[in-house]
């Protein structure tokens, strides 16, 4: 269910506001009021049903009061703009504050500062641990940060003068140099996601298979094993690591607790294309591929991978060092351990617990919680009838 951001003017209206839904959906479809006008509702009963372009959410209301809708069904409406009130009274009169204009989110900060910014900038500010109420930046249009002002303040705030350079690695151009762990199949495709993120860059691949020591993987160097992380880090040749191993959980979880015991920083990769949602939290070390989606609320912890088209739904707890296939699909409220390895096309079912260090097969659909430890598989391949029969 979705809350609304709701700001009384006065003791008796309370305002509703469209909220964000999606971070890449700035505009929405107001489905229908599920209460008639004048209709006095109390404070979380479902009040409407708002549409984007990737999921349908119940918008609850915010406060107690009567109804006034002030958007019909099937409009399309924005982030932030005024939909309907709340008044104490059925007569009240309701006049709509000035809505807000197109691409802005008029969300306050929950300092309730004056500075006004987009829910894109928001995240990308979290993602690099900033305040970004604090910090000065002048916004193109004069107005509201994007997420293009804040690209513009982390590339300007990470560049060393030329004749200071830190390694004989560091041709970047201020942008945040990734060390990827592991030259395999999940470190190509990390590499595949850096090629599009514009604050970070590959620098080079750690692998402990000699034959690749010297070669090149897209481009990125292999300069030796796993071991030499921590001379790289002490020559300032990269400002955070990544572990590409994309299947076997033990061994993520091994490397990531040995490298970050040398004092290795680790980093999370996410391709833009994917979206993280309001609320949404993630430790370090993740690996975000192209289409998954971190919904609403949902807490993840360090070293996952998440392969394409992953969706960890609102309310989820995920834990660390677990690896998921292309098309894992979980539902509302599910919590699952950490080093859990889960195949391709793995369905989920509501508020389900998966425990520690088990594997999830492709194609199984759970519809029960599974204890630590355990295995679960689908009957693979099973044939119906053959040819000719």
């Amino acid at each position: 269910m979705l809350r609304p951001n709701t700001q009384p003017p006065d003791h008796m209206t309370t305002f509703i506001h469209a909220p964000l839904i999606n971070v890449n959906d700035d505009d929405m479809t107001l489905i229908e009021w599920t209460k008639p006008a004048g209709t006095r509702v109390r404070k979380g009963e479902v009040i409407a049903v708002i549409e984007t372009t990737k999921s349908t959410a119940d918008l609850e209301a915010g406060a107690d009061g009567f109804l006034t809708p002030l958007a019909e069904p099937g409009e399309t409406i924005r982030v932030g703009q005024v939909i309907g009130a709340l008044t104490e009274n059925l007569s009240d009169p309701v006049t709509p504050p000035p809505q807000p204009e197109k691409g802005a989110t008029h969300f306050q900060s929950a300092s309730h500062l004056p500075n006004r910014w987009t829910k894109k900038a928001e995240i990308l500010a979290k993602r690099h641990g900033l305040d970004i109420a604090a910090l000065e930046i002048s916004p193109a249009d004069g107005e509201t940060i994007g997420e293009g002002d804040l690209l513009g303040y982390l590339e300007s705030a990470r560049v060393t003068p030329p004749d200071e350079p830190r390694s004989p690695l560091d041709n970047t151009g201020g942008r945040e140099r990734v060390l990827i762990i592991g030259a395999g199949g999940a470190g190509v495709q990390i590499l595949d996601v850096l090629t599009r993120i514009p604050f970070q860059v590959a620098v080079g691949v750690l692998d402990d298979n000699p034959a690749l020591h010297g070669k090149t993987v897209l481009g990125a160097p292999v300069l030796g094993g796993i071991d030499q992380a921590a001379r790289l880090l002490a020559e300032e040749a990269f400002d955070a690591a990544i572990i590409s191993i994309g299947t076997r959980t033990a061994l993520r979880a091994e490397i990531f607790e040995r490298l970050r015991a040398a004092g290795v920083p680790f980093t999370n990769v996410i391709d833009p294309r994917a979206a993280i949602l309001t609320g949404a939290v993630l430790g370090v070390g993740n690996a975000v591929m192209p289409f998954v989606q971190i919904a609403a609320a949902a807490q993840v912890g360090d070293n996952n991978f998440f392969s394409a088209f992953v969706d960890i739904e609102h309310h989820n707890v995920v834990g660390s060092h677990c690896t998921f296939g292309p098309g894992v699909m979980t539902s509302g409220g599910v919590r699952i351990g950490s080093r859990v390895k889960f195949g391709a096309g793995v369905f989920v079912e509501p508020l389900l617990s998966i425990g520690d260090e088990c594997v999830v097969a492709s194609g199984v659909a759970l519809t029960r919680s599974v204890p630590a430890r355990s295995v679960v598989k689908a009957k693979a391949n099973f044939v119906v009838r053959t040819a000719g029969e």
